[in-house]
């Protein structure tokens, strides 16, 4: 048989030819020049990135009649039977079928003789991790003090599994997967050369399915031309890769942006009526949403998404549709999805409950933004859910109806927010603000059965919501007053670091920031000790009963219908 596939035929025979090794190629070219050779390489990567063409070049170089040269001739009889692969003095070894000690023992008694004609008698050992221990062990002491004139170059994929002796006597190169537009560089100069005509489409997804392996995408690309002759229009190859077309992949994300949970179930159900194979759909539709969410972020232009031209134009409109959160949110539920259909004895089950997922995770809120809206919730109002960050401004779909939430049971822990115990500044126990007889407004402090007043609750929400370290700083305080324009806080003589850190310029300017929102004008803060530990802090009241009694836990029961069962305090923790 005369014809011969475009991985052989277009095969590199010289550095400067080997495709996104830059710097692996440049680095031995320079070894050669400076007769800097080592005696063992390992050569490691992913399949199809060109270890073993490197290692023939390599091997070539340093026996090419012409040479040492970086520049082989493939001329010379050595040039020539190393490309064939029948060179008297470079011996290719496939370790995955010759890996026991009586192999490794042949090779150390054939290594011992100087080279027939060439230079340096090579060695390149494929596939070296398939090794046993035992070949292992038999080939360090070689590898350590190897006869004159001899180089071992070994490629495997898996370098984890060669042992830290085989790796500390040898120069290891790590070959990098290549990158989309290295592949479908390449593919179009085969093409050119080939006389094949392939749209711009066509080569994407060729390149796509490569992923990263050159070697993979040029037998795809035989493939394809057996099949379509010497026109490769897109729809036809995709169908033959069985990768699904970017209009279905464009129409599903507008179904999830319509939250039509009918048509979303009816492109799973046509994917498995046509015969995709779900787990390698999912895997495409996440690497969808990924280029949806860098196009979010850093522009339809930005050099992060590897798609033809046209695509980029689709997913910009296409992303402005979500906001960041949303696209991440998407990517997190499908990449769980993707890994939990490799083990899934029902893959469209799970392929329907991730899109379901999909549709419903935009009405989702965080939990700091929920918490922050129990405040208004208390007074009669509902808690915002469609101003999240991140969140624009089409995404928001008023026509949507309001689901009801059914009635639940909760096992309501604590929020952070709530203080594991109030004491205040003097004997006054009622929930409401007093007037001082300076006509100042004075929040009074809260004996063990009532809980802090709500606006102390809303300062440290707020200042949780702020800065994680300022709220935390600001939970243990065991009293407060607002009086004059100055809000006073009460630490007890063991938190005396707290005051510390809360008296620092930064925090000071973000604490009199979140006081002067919650209550409505500018102020100073002053923060101060207990005078006497002792009695001080009277007994705090079970965390039930404290929960039971916050206006935060009473909002979140209101708007769930719920029923507080238990209730755990977290700063106890």
């Amino acid at each position: 048989m005369s014809y011969q596939v475009f991985a052989r035929k277009y095969r590199p025979q010289v550095f400067d030819e080997v495709v996104g090794q830059r710097l692996i190629t440049d680095t031995l070219k320079n070894a050669i020049l400076q007769n800097r050779v080592a005696h063992g390489y390992i050569f490691s990567g992913g399949r199809g990135v060109g270890k073993t063409t490197t290692a023939r070049i390599l091997a070539k170089g340093v026996n090419c009649i012409q040479g040492p040269t970086v520049t082989p001739c493939g001329e010379c009889p050595s040039c020539k039977e190393i490309t064939a692969g029948n060179s008297v003095d470079v011996l290719e070894i496939d370790a995955a079928s010759n890996r026991g000690i009586d192999e490794i023992r042949q090779l150390r008694e054939t290594v011992r003789y100087l080279p027939a004609r060439d230079r340096y008698k090579i060695f390149i050992i494929d596939e070296v991790h398939m090794l046993t221990s035992e070949a292992f062990n038999a080939l360090l002491k070689t590898l350590e003090e190897p006869p004159p004139q001899s180089l071992f170059i070994m490629a495997t994929t898996e370098p984890h599994k060669l042992p830290a002796t085989i790796q500390s006597r040898c120069q290891h190169f790590a070959f990098r997967l290549l990158d989309y537009g290295e592949i479908v560089s390449q593919l179009e100069h085969i093409c050119a050369a080939e006389k094949i005509k392939a749209d711009e489409g066509a080569l994407s997804a060729l390149a796509q399915a490569g992923e990263g392996s050159l070697r993979d995408a040029l037998s795809l690309l035989d493939q394809v031309i057996a099949s379509c002759g010497d026109q490769l229009a897109e729809d036809r190859v995709r169908q033959l890769l069985g990768v699904v077309p970017t209009k279905f992949l464009k129409e599903l994300v507008e179904a999830v942006h319509a939250a039509n949970s009918a048509r979303v179930l009816d492109c799973v159900s046509q994917l498995t009526s046509e015969g995709y194979e779900l787990g390698h759909f999912c895997g495409e539709f996440t690497r969808f949403v990924r280029n949806m969410m860098v196009a979010r972020s850093c522009g339809a232009a930005s050099p992060l998404l590897q798609v033809p031209q046209d695509e980029r134009k689709m997913l910009g409109e296409l992303a402005l549709l979500f906001g960041e959160e949303d696209l991440t949110r998407f990517f997190q539920i499908l990449l769980r999805a993707e890994a939990e259909l490799k083990y899934s004895r029902e893959p469209k089950f799970h392929l329907e409950l991730a899109m379901m997922k999909l549709v419903h995770a935009r009405r989702l809120a965080s939990l700091e933004d929920f918490i922050a809206g129990l405040g208004g919730a208390g007074s009669g109002e509902k808690p915002a859910t469609g101003g999240r960050p991140g969140t624009s401004t089409a995404s928001a779909s008023p026509s949507k109806p309001d689901h009801a939430v059914p009635k639940q049971t909760f096992a309501a822990p604590i929020p952070k927010t709530v203080s594991p115990a109030s004491v205040g500044f003097s004997p006054v126990n009622a929930p409401h603000s007093a007037t001082s007889h300076s006509g100042a407004a004075v929040v009074p402090s809260l004996d063990p059965g009532v809980l802090e007043d709500s606006r102390l609750s809303a300062i440290k929400a707020l200042a949780y919501k702020t800065q994680k370290f300022l709220g935390s700083c600001l939970e243990p305080a065991v009293g407060w007053r607002f009086e004059n324009g100055e809000v006073r806080f009460l630490f007890a003589r063991k938190d005396s670091g707290l005051t510390e850190m809360l008296s620092g310029r930064e925090q000071q300017e973000m604490l009199r920031s979140v006081c002067s929102q919650v209550l409505g004008q500018p102020v100073k803060i002053y923060v101060t000790l207990q005078d006497k530990e002792e009695g001080a802090r009277p007994v705090k009241p079970s965390a039930r009963d404290r929960a039971s009694r916050d206006t935060e836990v009473e909002a979140f029961r209101k708007r769930f219908d719920c029923t507080l069962v238990d209730a755990k305090d977290l700063s106890q923790e």
